[in-house]
């Protein structure tokens, strides 16, 4: 048998090794790149939803691990920031609304204190219309008062808050005093002594004293001391005592 001779080749490739080198490594290269081609389409194959790896994913966005905090949108934030403001503070109000509820609470005053004048009976009560028979005049007429027996020289004071209109003397209801309560009440006291401790214009207090129990009441003389108090509410006459017992 005739011998094969390689010594041309090794020549050959002593002579081109580099390229020889170079011819090998790109074949590797397609060889790799063919087995995961046809890897890849395998398990393509092998899956009834492609979208199962991307759903997978979403899932697990979704469902963080315990102790991660999930990343809110700026919605979900900005709802727990204003729940924690209104729990500190209280509800919110926008600058044109929170201006009308000043207003409508600086509409609202709180009412003053009222008091009784003087104490004492009441001798002579309101007759919301009714005619009466006076026993000093001996007619019948309205008795538009209230008539509150006390003692020469008691005190009497201010039903309300409110400014001295008039100071004044009646012929028939003597020393006379009227304040001034706002909202269209006005009181009057008559037939009081001649030494009124007040003046018009003075702003008085409930309780503040006014001026003294007297006899200067010509059209109650034959009656025994007392405070004629008499109530006006939008220019009607109107029970002193409901009035100062807030039942008007």
């Amino acid at each position: 048998m005739k011998k094969v001779r390689f010594s041309g080749f090794r020549k050959f490739i002593k002579g081109r090794g580099f390229a020889a080198a170079l011819v090998l490594s790109i074949g590797a290269v397609g060889v790799s790149a063919y087995v995961a081609y046809n890897s890849t389409l395998a398990r393509l194959s092998e899956s009834d939803n492609p979208d199962d790896d991307w759903n997978q994913e979403a899932a697990a966005v979704e469902n963080p691990q315990a102790g991660v905090p999930r990343e809110r949108d700026a919605e979900d934030a900005m709802s727990d920031e204003e729940s924690q403001t209104e729990q500190v503070l209280g509800p919110l109000i926008p600058i044109g609304e929170s201006e009308q509820a000043e207003e409508a609470n600086n509409f609202i005053r709180p009412e003053s204190p009222k008091v009784l004048p003087v104490e004492g009976e009441i001798i002579s009560p309101f007759s919301n219309g009714e005619l009466v028979k006076s026993n000093t005049l001996g007619v019948w007429r309205t008795h538009d008062a209230v008539d509150i027996a006390a003692n020469l020289g008691t005190e009497v004071k201010a039903i309300q808050r409110g400014t001295v209109s008039e100071v004044y003397t009646n012929v028939m209801w003597g020393v006379c005093v009227t304040i001034d309560h706002g909202d269209g009440v006005l009181s009057s006291y008559m037939g009081l002594d001649k030494e009124v401790k007040v003046t018009e214009g003075t702003q008085v207090e409930a309780g503040d004293v006014i001026g003294l129990i007297g006899n200067t009441a010509e059209a109650e003389i034959a009656d025994p001391p007392a405070l004629h108090l008499a109530v006006r509410k939008n220019d009607v006459w109107v029970d002193p005592i409901a009035y100062i017992e807030n039942r008007l």
